[in-house]
Parts: C-alpha cells; structure tokens; sequence
C-alpha cells in the first residue's frame, strides 16, 4: 500500500493509520502550527469556541497532533465516508485536551466527500483539516473547496501531501523506476477524478490563492530509520503494487527488487525519506 492510499478495508485502513501516524507526528510542520494557532487565537469565536471540521478524518489523527496545541474549548467534527473510522476515531479522542488541558468535544459525520456539498460539509467552521488527503482528491474537489472555506472565511490547513520526493538509502539501481512509476500511480482516480498526487501542494496553492487566500507551505517530510522497520515495510510493499499496476517498470526487474528490499526493511537497514508539504491558507478578509 502506498503512502496515502487509503484501501476499501476499515480493518486494514486502521493498521495502516497506526502504523503512519507516529512518523507523521513526527513530520508535521510546527512552525505552520504555531502560525495557525496564533491566528485563531487573535480571531473571535461562537459560543461554543473554536468550530473544526476535519475532512477525511480517518482515525481522528488530525486532531491529537492539532488539538493540544490551540486554544479552546474546541468542538471538531470529524467527516468520512467510512463509519466503522469514524467509531474508532470517536473512542480514541476522549482523552484529548485543547492548549489549557480541558477536553474537547467531538462529532462525526459520514459523509461522501467526493460528491456531497462542501459548503454544507463545513459550514460555521472556523478551521479546515486534513491529513494526507489532498494528494488522493482532484483539481475540480480543491476548486470547490476553496470557494467553500472561502465563503466559510474558515482557515485551511492541509498537511502531509506528497510533492513526489522520495529516497532510500541504500540505493538501487531499480528505485528510480520504481519511484517514478508510483508518482504516476498517486494521479490516478482515488473517487474524486485524476488525482492531484505529487502536484497537490503546488495546484492547490494556485487554487487557494486564486481564491483570495493567503498561503504558506511548509515541509513535513517523513525521515523513516531503523525504528520504523514497520512502516518502511509497510511502503516497500505499497510502492512495488503500484508500480506493478502500472507496467512501467519490468515485472522481473521488480520482483527482485520488492524481496531485495523486504528483507532489507524487516532487517532495519533502510533509511527512507518520502517528501510532504503542509500547507495552511488564511482568507485575506476574516
């Protein structure tokens, strides 16, 4: 499975989840989240506090990297399309606290982002969330949700999207091919249309600002060592079914170097950096 491929399985999205989501605390651009909490901080707020809706929330990751770092109180709904997610996301966030330690309330919503109401989806929120998503929508699904979270005058940040910088070391004489034939994957249709894949954080800047945003991107790159044998495994795999899917690289050729770098992975010897950008967007009028 890739690095943002989400599968049909809820069982196998949630080992994918856990197994991401340790070097995705990791990665997570804090300069962008110190930026954004400043913000919310300034701005006023509903009765009710800070409103978040978290787009493809999966299992509610988003908002324990996110929560403890701004002010509350905070209300967050989380939206998917999967609710078996969203249950789990639910249970895993009671003990989550905002930046002064009181719990935060939270919601969900199933929901097809894909072809439901974007505007509906987010309405009153004073923040967008989303977390290794961007990359897997379309140009068409990020146009509608600038002009949403512009309509909205929410702030968006989106984080960890691929911009189609990979490395491992040690090196192979396959890896190009091999990298090169999974970027090509990322922009086939995840649900929504050709998927913006690697172009996501440049494409949707565009789009924001074309909206009347302000944006700022922000690296969140994954720097994967031999503590992450797991989720090094977990991408060696993704990456050759991707690029098998795609016949641009020899099934032979591809073959060896799948077990080659098996073998590597469970032994801890792979160093593997796989490059994201966070990115937060601020209307210009609030």
């Amino acid at each position: 499975m890739s690095a943002t491929d989400r599968p049909d399985s809820a069982t196998f999205d949630l080992t994918w989840l856990d197994l991401r989501e340790p070097a995705d605390r990791r990665a997570r651009n804090q300069g962008l989240v110190t930026k954004l909490a400043d913000l919310l901080a300034a701005a006023e707020h509903g009765a009710d506090g800070l409103a978040i809706v978290d787009l493809g929330a999966g299992h509610g990751a988003s908002a324990r990297a996110l929560a403890p770092h701004l002010a509350g109180p905070q209300r967050w709904i989380l939206v998917d399309r999967d609710a078996a997610l969203l249950a789990a996301a639910s249970e895993r966030l009671t003990d989550v606290v905002d930046a002064a330690g009181r719990p935060i309330a939270v919601g969900a919503e199933v929901f097809d982002l894909a072809h439901g109401a974007l505007d509906e989806a987010i309405e009153g929120a004073d923040l967008v969330t989303m977390s290794a998503f961007l990359d897997l929508a379309s140009r068409g699904f990020a146009e509608r949700l600038a002009e949403a979270a512009a309509a909205a005058r929410a702030l968006v940040l989106a984080t960890l999207s691929v911009d189609g910088r990979l490395a491992i070391e040690p090196s192979d004489p396959v890896d190009t091919a091999i990298f090169d034939a999974f970027n090509a994957h990322m922009t086939r249709d995840k649900g929504f249309g050709p998927a913006l894949g690697p172009r996501a954080p440049d494409i949707a800047s565009h789009v924001f600002r074309a909206n009347g945003f302000r944006v700022e991107l922000g690296r969140s790159d994954w720097v994967l060592g031999p503590e992450d044998a797991g989720l090094a495994a977990a991408l060696v795999d993704g990456w050759a079914t991707a690029a098998a899917e795609t016949d641009l690289v020899d099934r032979t050729a591809l073959a060896r170097w799948r077990e080659r770098r098996a073998a590597e992975a469970a032994a801890g010897r792979l160093r593997i950096v796989v490059g994201h950008l966070d990115m937060l967007a601020v209307p210009t009028i609030r």
